[in-house]
């Protein structure tokens, strides 16, 4: 057998074991915050390789499914927004294009709404931190990319606990890893880009301020689209591919 085959099949084993020990998370069969068998047991019971068993326990551990901090075991951790979010970037990197999309659709959906409903149930202190984070967001935007782009994360979570409804912004934080890895990578070198995306932000905050939730809605959509086009037709997914993963 090539050496070659033999890595494709070690490859494949993994991803099966992956499967089914995610599977074994999911039904409860192994509780969040109990360690799971060692991995001699694992071995015996699922009759693969002891590398088959450390590289899958290695790529549960690297996406923080695993917490190995409180000793030797592996203990199945909670999943938290943190956790999902982080998921992203990989799983991007991994399909292409279409999870791009897929992605792009669902925060359309997300922050469409929380615009609207920012606007019809946002209190006086939500308009004067929303203010506040614009005021910064202006000045990073002539300074530092990484720094603007994490203000920028927060305006958007900002506006969606504006709504009232506690898991808009549990959505939105799940998405973060995403939207921070996408406009680091799509106004990299672009300071217009900067420019025009900071007047969409000024449009939507004065149309939540102003309580107009139609217009916060068109804004909010208008900027999203903008967004996704940019980076969908500029030949940045394949950019992204070649890009390393930080954070």
């Amino acid at each position: 057998m090539k050496a070659t085959d033999v890595t494709q099949k070690s490859s494949s084993i993994s991803r099966q074991l992956f499967d089914k020990m995610l599977q074994r998370i999911h039904t409860g069969q192994w509780p969040v915050g109990k360690s799971i068998p060692g991995e001699r047991v694992l071995m015996t019971e699922f009759g693969v390789s002891r590398i088959s068993v450390r590289e899958t326990l290695s790529m549960l551990r690297a996406l923080g499914i695993l917490d190995t901090s409180h000793g030797r075991r592996s203990v199945v951790r909670k999943m938290n927004a943190e956790i999902v979010g982080r998921l992203f970037p990989l799983l991007l990197t991994l399909e292409g294009e279409q999870t791009y999309e897929h992605v792009f659709e669902v925060r359309l959906a997300i922050e469409s709404r929380t615009a609207y409903m920012a606007a019809l149930n946002r209190s006086q202190d939500d308009v004067a931190e929303l203010s506040q984070l614009l005021e910064l967001l202006r000045k990073q935007t002539q300074e530092t990319l990484e720094d603007s782009v994490k203000t920028d994360l927060r305006f958007h979570i900002r506006i969606a606990q504006a709504t009232g409804n506690p898991i808009f912004p549990l959505l939105l934080d799940a998405l973060g890893g995403f939207v921070t890895y996408v406009q680091e990578l799509s106004c990299r070198g672009n300071p217009d880009r900067r420019t025009r995306a900071m007047q969409y932000h000024e449009a939507i905050f004065e149309a939540i301020r102003d309580q107009d939730a139609e217009h916060a809605r068109g804004e909010m959509e208008s900027h999203l689209r903008s967004s996704a086009g940019r980076f969908l037709s500029e030949g940045l997914i394949k950019a992204a591919r070649a890009t390393p993963l930080t954070g």
